[in-house]
């Protein structure tokens, strides 16, 4: 973490914790943050490494989630029971994280040239803003997490590949297409947070190479620590901010954030 210090460090890997599960693309704050500090974007895989901290936080905070598919596999391997968790939600996740780790795979060179500046975060922020809020106020409120078929597992990760162009935001695009299918807020919350593991697990196995360049640095592991505790915090209240609101406050902010980011575009070219 050659030119970041503790301090920078810990301030992104907060940064990391609280935007990857709010709907406001955390890699395009990443990116604007550290050209903002250090006047070059931040690498990929400190990027991707910054997600094992979130990686940690949904684990724990979903444990009961993982604790019914591990114990439905134990019983349909000793009894022949079938459960929601196996027969449904597993291979949900399972085919909902393809499209995302082909993209990842084949694409990771071409969206770091082309995406990973604080210019091409513009578009996205405000298109995917605005459409989170219509389709959390107008898409039927309907389906719960156990109406959950192979198809819409797919569908939403589909939006979910879409997340790896920053500004588009991760959370953001797979809350989208599950509020499309139709399903109450709070289960397409759950569902995109539930999607995001294997996700954010395949992004740091793929990078697992590019991180041990920074296995010796105290402040790689300072940036993962408080990544995993604000991430985890995060999940806990915004989950309760939903019960109470809509997305209009997150739509609002990612066009302010965009209105800041032109500033400082502008500013840096005068």
């Amino acid at each position: 973490m050659e030119h970041f210090d503790s301090l920078t460090a810990a301030f992104l890997g907060a940064l990391q914790g609280i935007t990857e599960f709010l709907p406001v693309s955390s890699s395009a704050h990443l990116i604007v943050a550290s050209w903002f500090f250090s006047g070059k974007a931040l690498p990929l895989e400190l990027n991707v490494s910054l997600h094992v901290g979130t990686f940690g936080a949904v684990l724990l905070y979903f444990r009961s989630y993982w604790w019914q598919l591990g114990n439905g596999f134990w019983r349909k391997a000793r009894y022949g029971e079938r459960s929601f968790s196996t027969s449904v939600l597993f291979p949900c996740l399972l085919w909902g994280s393809v499209p995302a780790a082909l993209f990842g795979f084949f694409g990771k060179d071409l969206i770091e040239h082309f995406f990973h500046n604080p210019t091409s975060t513009l578009v996205p922020l405000a298109g995917v803003g605005i459409v989170l809020w219509l389709a959390d106020t107008r898409a039927p409120r309907k389906r719960a997490l156990g109406e959950l078929k192979l198809r819409d597992g797919l569908l939403i990760g589909l939006a979910q590949a879409c997340a790896l162009i920053p500004g588009v935001s991760r959370s953001g695009a797979t809350i989208i297409g599950g509020r499309l299918l139709g399903f109450k807020k709070k289960d397409a919350v759950e569902f995109s947070f539930l999607l995001g593991t294997p996700a954010m697990l395949g992004a740091a196995l793929l990078s697992a190479k590019d991180m041990f360049a920074y296995a010796d640095s105290p402040t790689f592991y300072l940036g993962v620590g408080v990544s995993f505790v604000s991430g985890y915090l995060t999940i806990k209240y915004f989950i309760k901010f939903l019960a109470r609101f809509n997305f209009l406050a997150f739509a609002v902010y990612r066009l302010a954030l965009c209105a800041v980011i032109l500033s400082m575009i502008t500013l840096a070219e005068v």
